[in-house]
């Protein structure tokens, strides 16, 4: 509750869930039962606003769905309603330590073969926590002129320090303690 949002309970937390895909719903088109995906903090969103026509769906005017503690809703043609999540008793999503979670496929990215999926969780969040930054102020391409600093080097900062290194030619990178 630190945030000043009402904490529903019972709460289950978790927003970078990695895992293998058990079941589907009969419209979904992106994945099959079995195949290894990622999820970060959003399970759905309206899909018709300004913000995420534009893939911003954490902005999304009318309202995204997190992951876990919040409002389980569905944007269906005829406008949002609360829903009951297949294998769940309440009305507001349950997260990654969830025995399962219910994702709007869009809200899913595929995990390669090749990728333990324990060290891809760290990615759906402080990965693209940091990497947005990177790539909106011009890291993009190995070699820019982008300078990049980094502050701390806890869970976002190594990340930072790790996708910049890809991203751009880093110079110089000191730390130290106080």
């Amino acid at each position: 509750g630190e945030w000043a949002i009402p904490v529903l309970f019972p709460m289950v937390p978790g927003h970078e869930i990695a895992g293998i895909v058990r079941s589907v719903g009969p419209r979904v088109t992106k994945f099959k039962v079995g195949d290894r995906v990622g999820v970060g903090c959003i399970v759905d969103s309206c899909k018709s606003c300004a913000q995420c026509s534009r893939g911003s769906e954490q902005y999304c005017a009318r309202g995204m769905t997190g992951t876990y503690n919040a409002k389980a809703t569905y944007y269906g043609k005829s406008g949002p309603k609360t829903k009951i999540l297949s294998g769940h008793t309440t009305e507001y999503t349950f997260g990654g330590y969830s025995q399962s979670v219910v994702v709007e496929e869009d809200c899913v990215v595929r995990i390669p073969d090749s990728m333990d999926l324990a060290a891809s969780a760290p990615l759906l969040c402080a990965g693209i926590t940091t990497y947005s930054p990177l790539a909106f102020f011009g890291a993009k391409d190995k070699g820019s002129a982008c300078t990049t600093g980094v502050i701390g080097f806890g869970g976002l900062g190594h990340m930072a320090v790790k996708l910049a290194l890809s991203m751009v030619s880093l110079r110089l990178l000191s730390s130290c303690a106080v």
